[in-house]
């Protein structure tokens, strides 16, 4: 177990206490209602968490799954009404435009800038993006594509040492990521229709138990994850 990292736990304990409520429903124990059409928005509070959770709270957009999924689940249960979630929607679309007003997304394709950034947060809503990141020590960050694609070359970089994380979501988009020959990876995804694919060169044996690593969080859904080098 100390193998596993921090932020599973918290997804294993959801699927767990959700788990142990089916099954106390079912064995007539305790009565829940636990059909899919009342729940189904939970779903996005959940993976909104655990994306927040694995970026250490820095996630922009966990958040708004988060607003989106805790908006719908409380209308269901019937806790909002009709009229308090019609004012959801122009909220969503304020915090969509502040996204856009803060640079962090584009209607246009932007070119290839190289930057010694350590870190990267790239947030592209209905845009395309090139970045070059060429660090001595690159930690990871954020990428996010909604709607539109980034390409993210890492081939200037090192890895800072231990393992670094990089969450990565597309959604209804995709990601490139472009990482330096020799690189030791793990990927974790979550697709949902939709695919991760590490088309890299293996090579054998090259991996050493002190070598950095690079911690790839995916979350995908109808959309792709294309890893090169």
């Amino acid at each position: 177990m100390s193998g596993t990292p921090k932020n599973h736990f918290f997804l294993a304990f959801l699927l767990i206490f959700f788990g142990l409520l089916m099954l106390l429903n079912n064995l007539g124990v305790a009565s829940f209602n636990l059909t899919f059409g009342t729940w189904w928005p939970l779903l996005l509070v959940i993976i909104g968490l655990h994306q927040l959770v694995s970026s250490r709270f820095t996630n922009l957009f966990a958040l708004i799954l988060l607003f989106v999924g805790g908006s719908l689940q409380l209308r269901k249960l019937g806790l909002i009404d009709g009229i308090h979630l019609r004012l959801f929607w122009p909220l969503l679309l304020i915090l969509f435009g502040v996204i856009l007003l803060f640079n962090f997304g584009g209607a246009s394709r932007r070119l290839a800038e190289t930057k010694p950034n350590s870190t990267c947060d790239e947030v592209v809503v209905f845009g395309n993006i090139e970045r070059r990141i060429a660090s001595p020590s690159f930690r990871g960050g954020n990428v996010t594509a909604l709607f539109g694609g980034v390409t993210l070359d890492l081939r200037g970089s090192e890895m800072s040492a231990g393992t670094n994380t990089l969450n990565i979501q597309a959604v209804f988009g995709g990601v490139d990521l472009i990482l330096p020959a020799g690189w030791t990876i793990e990927v974790r995804g979550v697709p949902i229709f939709g695919g991760i694919e590490d088309q890299r060169k293996k090579e054998v044996g090259t991996e050493g138990v002190d070598e950095p690593k690079l911690r790839i969080d995916a979350l995908v859904i109808f959309g792709g994850i294309d890893i090169k080098d």
